[in-house]
């Protein structure tokens, strides 16, 4: 089986954590651009499938993206709207994309209803080979009695870390603890104390992902977030609408809050949350809209940057974070375009031996595993197994010349 991964259903699996081990034989779904794979494996766009016993790590390098939808509300049917969300958001390709609760429509209430294995199985499906990395959060339609079908798919509590940055997956909706017949959230004890010691273990910062928003479930845990100063933002869904808020709350002060539950079909306005983490600990968040293109071709890509709308509903002029993948023999570059809203931009690939070179008329990063460069790195790890990936970051009209090498 291995460990940091999840098998499902259909025999294929997932990944809970950012390092695994799996066996021989397995389809796993990791972006094979952006994890460090050792061992045997053939690498397509969104898995891999292991030829050997094969142990994995997320590359903890800066910048990276993060995509955000809630209130999937998906049934015995995928709705049309969350199949235009999913393609939307595949287009801006985030280095991780997470589904934030109510991923089906059960009763919402604890009441009893016909929620059906197959419904989780029907968003996979339509997801996996689409977004990388996906990972999801319960949300209080996902589970009624004796439909727990939720925790064939994934996990009720897992954290997640990259670079400076550390997820935590928090389920503020715990059936041992609720009042059927409501949707208020209900904590658990274990489950406060998880959160606790998720938040004060290390100094890394703090990314909390839950369905509820923090101020209807933040008055039953203040506990939790005694002395914790290093939360930087927190995502939620449940409220079919984009509210920003700002704490402060009793025990912590200026928490942003990112609200978007728009995934839902009876909404007018929907949007997916986008986000963008860079090394110096600090996040930009947009909301984005229609529009986007993404059109491969033979030296390069040409990008049409999405519409975005700002907190209040407005159209806005935002920086959309686009990433894009190409391949290269053995080796991946991830490319991270920023791109103003509504507006057109062009990336250049060009090889000459073994010598590269990446232009474009933006403001993009270029990361990956091998890729040196002789200019200064914006960011650098190295892993266990000795590769080191770096990121460099090119203004418009930069070019950055570079070549492929596995260890120095």
């Amino acid at each position: 089986m291995g460990s940091g991964s999840f098998k499902l259903p259909t025999g294929e699996y997932r990944f809970t954590s950012e390092h695994l081990s799996a066996t021989e034989g397995q389809r796993l779904y990791v972006d094979p651009s952006i994890w460090c794979v050792h061992g045997e494996y053939d690498a397509f766009d969104r898995y891999i499938v292991t030829g050997s016993n094969v142990t994995a790590h997320l590359a903890q390098v800066h910048p990276f993206t993060l995509g955000w939808i809630a209130d999937l509300h998906s049934g015995s049917n995928l709705p049309d709207n969350v199949r235009q969300q999913i393609d939307r958001l595949s287009l801006c390709n985030p280095t991780l994309t997470v589904f934030g609760g109510d991923i089906v429509s059960g009763s919402g209430e604890y009441l009893g209803s016909s929620i059906d294995d197959s419904w989780f199985e029907r968003v996979w499906n339509y997801t996996k080979n689409r977004l990388s990395n996906n990972l999801w959060v319960k949300g209080n339609h996902d589970v009624d009695p004796n439909r727990y079908f939720f925790y064939n798919w994934f996990e009720r509590l897992w954290t997640l870390r990259i670079g400076k940055f550390k997820f935590i997956a928090f389920d503020g909706y715990n059936e041992q603890g609720l009042v059927p017949g409501s949707c208020e959230p209900c904590l658990s004890s274990p489950d406060v104390v998880w959160l606790k010691r998720r938040l004060t273990e290390d100094e890394l910062n703090k990314v909390i992902l839950v369905h509820q928003p923090l101020d209807q479930w933040y008055p039953h845990a203040p506990w939790a977030f005694k002395d914790v100063s290093n939360i930087k933002c927190v995502y939620a869904g449940h409220s079919h609408d984009i509210i920003y808020v700002k704490g402060p709350y009793k025990q912590i002060s200026d928490v942003v809050s990112y609200i978007n539950g728009t995934c839902s079909q009876e909404v007018k306005l929907q949007v997916a949350t986008l986000t963008i983490f860079t090394k110096d600990g600090k996040e930009q968040t947009v909301l984005v809209d229609s529009g986007i293109q993404v059109d491969v071709t033979s030296d390069g890509f040409e990008i049409t940057a999405p519409s975005t709308v700002n907190w209040k509903k407005e159209r806005a002029v935002s920086t959309v974070p686009i990433r894009m993948v190409r391949r290269i023999g053995e080796h991946y570059l991830n490319l991270i375009a920023l791109l103003r809203s509504e507006t057109k931009g062009s990336i250049r690939i060009q090889r000459t031996g073994q010598d590269m070179k990446v232009s474009g008329d933006m403001e993009m990063y270029l990361l990956g595993r091998g890729i040196y460069s002789e200019e200064k790195p914006y960011d650098s790890w190295v892993c266990s197994c000795g590769a080191v990936w770096n990121s460099y970051h090119l203004s418009s009209g930069d070019v950055l010349r570079f070549n492929f090498r596995e260890k120095d």
